[in-house]
């Protein structure tokens, strides 16, 4: 019976493992719709932030963006309302952090 729980359980853990990659360079980020993404070392993109969800535990609107300020570079959640020399919103993936 203990088999029979486990056996789902156990396909589900190795199909999700078993991934193909998403051909992403480690480290990398982009902005999926509102989310921040960063891509893990087995070269898929995994959730860094939701944007929508940081906008609503701090009561201010946060948008996924580009930002490079002194050498580390990558996307994350800004305010939207943050300075444009700052921050390229345009830019959707590759940055490095």
């Amino acid at each position: 019976m203990k088999a029979l729980l486990l056996a789902p359980l156990l396909a589900t853990a190795l199909l999700t493992r078993c991934r193909a990659p998403d051909g992403c360079a480690p480290v990398s980020t982009r902005c999926a719709g509102n989310v921040a993404e960063i891509c893990n070392g087995d070269g898929n993109w995994q959730p860094l932030a939701d944007c929508d969800a940081v906008s609503e535990n701090s009561n201010a609107a946060f948008t996924c963006a580009y930002v490079n300020e002194e050498g580390i570079a990558g996307h994350t959640c800004l305010p939207t309302a943050m300075d444009a020399g700052t921050a390229d919103v345009g830019a959707t993936e590759g940055g490095v952090l």
